[in-house]
């Protein structure tokens, strides 16, 4: 079975899916498959973006490349033409080699990923509560945040939510993405 959990950034993803692995699952954290995208495809980086992108060690400054593409639109949609085919073929190539897997990515639907996935569950929370976990989880200012939060405006929770197959409400913590609950969700699947 191949789940998808997608969701804004901090929504609290990853409390519905520490559950899920603990039952066995996979998972693919399209995220960190983006971290490899973009060694992968750091020459094209490099030329798209400057040199300002590459540390001294000759690999790509995560931090660096935000900065640049979350403060302009334009550049966000550079970057993703640059890796997300990259990360959508490692993503494949993990479904293939596993048997239950979870595909964790905030854009899910917007890489298309949603039409590998058996069941889709869609995690939001309020942009107030995704702020203080951002600054607490990433240990950033809360003008990073700010704009990470402010990048992905345009994801309507109504529309992704209905393209769902469960939504999961997640403001107050770990409480409503139980162990038994996940159970319970699975086995009324089946």
């Amino acid at each position: 079975m191949v789940i998808g959990v997608a969701g804004k950034y901090c929504a609290g993803k990853n409390t519905l899916i520490k559950p899920l692995e603990d039952m066995g699952y996979y998972h693919i954290d399209v995220d960190k498959l983006g971290h490899a995208a973009l060694e992968n495809r750091k020459k094209e980086l490099e030329d798209t973006f400057g040199n300002s992108i590459i540390r001294e060690n000759g690999t790509v400054d995560r931090r660096a490349l935000g900065a640049i593409v979350f403060s302009d639109p334009e550049k966000k949609i550079m970057l993703e033409k640059i890796v997300h085919p990259e990360m959508i073929r490692m993503t494949h190539q993990l479904i293939d080699e596993k048997k239950n897997v979870i595909v964790n990515a905030a854009i899910l639907f917007e890489m298309g990923l949603d039409k590998l996935c058996d069941l889709i569950f869609w995690v939001q929370a309020p942009a107030v509560v995704r702020l203080f976990r951002g600054i607490r989880r990433d240990n950033m200012p809360a003008k990073s945040v700010l704009k990470r939060i402010w990048a992905q405006r345009k994801m309507d929770p109504n529309k992704f939510s209905s393209k769902a197959d469960i939504v999961i409400i997640n403001n107050v913590g770990k409480q409503q993405t139980s162990a038994e609950k996940i159970k319970e969700i699975l086995k009324s699947r089946e």
